[in-house]
């Protein structure tokens, strides 16, 4: 039977379940002072970009399938999505039956957002991640180009309605932070600012990835201490010594101060190591010592 057929079989079960879920109230019944329960750590997908490709072929299905076993295997029950090109090939409904059948839950879905964007491809996009159960969505990566305070001003201001939109859907959109929005810097204000600024907190939340924070300059600790009413996800990143990303718990960012500083809201760690366009690089082994470093944490 095809991998397509296998779902269908599945796919019944989940249509009652499709709505869409609000983020997760925060886990205290876990032992220990602050320790990261499992229903708090996700992994994000584009750490096997490479390792599953861009196909939509039977041979592309089947190492997306391989992938997402092996993550629940591994002891992960959150996945983190990135549609920019699909699911290989499988739509909403058939990737979130691939999910159940795994275990696995969509923790947040990345997509991409610009201001050409419009309202209603973003319902699209809201009725994908609602069907995946995602209660977060948003741009994995936020326009690099702009030159001007306004038009970073003009994109906050664009995805506050966007936000608007999801927020009445239950979903909250999510900003993905690299070094860029702390590098440019304008009057004395950084896009960051700009988009605090400009964006509500009912309708626009941000994922802080702590090894480009680092990475910008910025001190990640005071970060999430000053914007614990903005920053809902952490992108669990490293960095080596001579700057360059590794393995989680393998570098120099201090996790168990950040984590502290941030306080209990923090919705999902999501574990990361970006991908080397490498045949014989394994991402393997940083997402399952990810995982195992934030189950040994006590902070």
């Amino acid at each position: 039977m095809s991998l397509r057929g296998a779902l269908a079989l599945v796919m019944a079960a989940l249509i009652t379940a499709c709505a869409p879920t609000t983020p997760a109230e925060p886990d205290t019944s876990a032992t220990g002072a602050s320790s990261i329960p499992d229903s708090r750590i996700s992994v994000q997908l584009f750490n096997f970009f490479y390792e599953i490709g861009f196909g939509e072929d039977q041979a592309a299905q089947a190492r997306q399938e391989e992938v997402l076993a092996s993550l629940a295997e591994a002891g992960y029950r959150f996945v983190e999505p990135v549609d920019y090109t699909g699911f290989q090939g499988l739509d909403a409904r058939e990737y979130r039956a691939l999910l159940n059948a795994n275990g696995l839950q969509a923790s947040s879905l990345h997509t991409s957002v610009t201001m050409a964007t419009t309202d209603e491809q973003w319902a699209g996009k809201l009725d994908t991640a609602a069907t995946l159960g995602a209660g977060y969505v948003g741009a994995g990566e936020n326009p690099r180009t702009f030159t001007s305070r306004a038009e970073w001003v003009a994109f906050a201001e664009r995805i506050d309605h966007l936000g608007e939109m999801a927020a009445a859907e239950g979903i909250r959109y999510l900003v993905h932070l690299h070094d860029y929005e702390f590098t440019s810097v304008y009057d004395g204000q950084s896009a960051f600012d700009v988009l605090l600024e400009h964006t509500s907190p009912e309708n626009v939340a941000f994922e802080l990835d702590l090894y480009w924070a680092a990475a910008a300059g910025e001190d990640p600790t005071a970060l999430v201490a000053a914007h614990r009413d903005r920053i809902a996800l952490l992108h669990v990143k490293d960095m080596s010594e001579d700057g360059e990303i590794t393995t989680v718990g393998e570098g120099i960012i201090d996790f168990p101060a950040i984590f502290e500083a941030a306080g209990p809201d923090i919705a999902f760690y999501v574990v990361e190591r970006d991908p080397v366009d490498d045949p014989a690089y394994d991402p393997w082994g940083p997402s399952v010592e990810g995982l195992a470093y934030l189950r040994s944490l006590r902070f």
